[in-house]
């Protein structure tokens, strides 16, 4: 079962989107932006990014539920597929992306795939962001919440990836230096709880112990917050992983 398949407009509706310099910067390290393949699309946070800078999108998850709520856009095809069996021809594009979702896949599949589909000097992009920089009261008490999902008795090598920043995860390409990019956000109390309530780990550390730690970590939140229906502004670093195959 694929593990975003659960709530698939929670997912869409909670997750924050991504700066356009982002993308922006991508497109200048490939010779050609004209045919790109996104994979792990979800429900599309960055595709609509990507639609702005590439002419033509193909956009690919595993999950059918969220990619209809992708937002449907002219220049962006949707197939469902595996990102270790890709739909598409070899040594025909010149960028693959991936967001937030490299840590779910296969590595030693995708990348055989990666560098089958990619043309000499193609790119690899695929980028993560974990928690966020909100205030130091309130920073605290999400870390509570983050050492308790990702401890020992809840762990996960694929989210290890995430929580490490993508720092040790396996990339066989050779690097490209990056700047450093972070998504921004003025939400509220219950818009951040949304967000957070996506957390894969926090789903799985509430299966596993049959309790909602979210909502018993709600007061000392509310508290740290002050009124809930203040907005702050919320950053979260993001961590970019480019390369290029040879």
């Amino acid at each position: 079962m694929n593990k975003f398949s659960y709530n698939a407009s929670r997912y869409t509706n909670f997750r924050p989107q991504y700066p356009n310099e982002l993308f922006h910067y991508i497109k200048t390290t490939t010779a050609s932006s004209d045919f790109i393949l996104e994979c792990g699309a979800g429900s599309g946070q960055a595709t609509e990014g990507l639609s702005q800078h590439c002419k033509h999108i193909i956009a690919t998850d595993i999950s059918l539920e969220l990619l209809s709520k992708a937002k449907q856009l002219s220049n962006v095809l949707y197939l469902q597929s595996s990102a270790e069996q890709l739909p598409i021809r070899s040594k025909s594009l010149n960028l693959v992306c991936v967001a937030q979702a490299i840590h779910w896949f296969c590595l030693n599949d995708f990348y055989d795939e990666v560098k089958r589909v990619l043309k000499r000097d193609g790119v690899i992009a695929a980028w993560c962001y974990n928690q966020a920089v909100i205030e130091p009261d309130i920073d605290a008490e999400i870390n509570e919440i983050y050492l308790k999902i990702s401890s020992l008795q809840n762990f996960s090598r694929e989210r290890q990836y995430l929580y490490e920043h993508y720092e040790t995860i396996p990339f066989p390409f050779t690097r490209i230096p990056t700047p450093k990019f972070a998504l921004k956000a003025n939400w509220n109390l219950m818009q951040y709880l949304g967000y957070i309530s996506t957390w894969p780990g926090l789903l799985e550390y509430n299966k596993k112990l049959n309790i909602d730690l979210l909502f018993e970590s709600k007061d000392k939140l509310i508290s740290a917050w002050g009124d809930p229906q203040q907005t702050k502004m919320i950053n979260w670093p993001i961590y970019l992983l480019l390369g290029r195959v040879n």
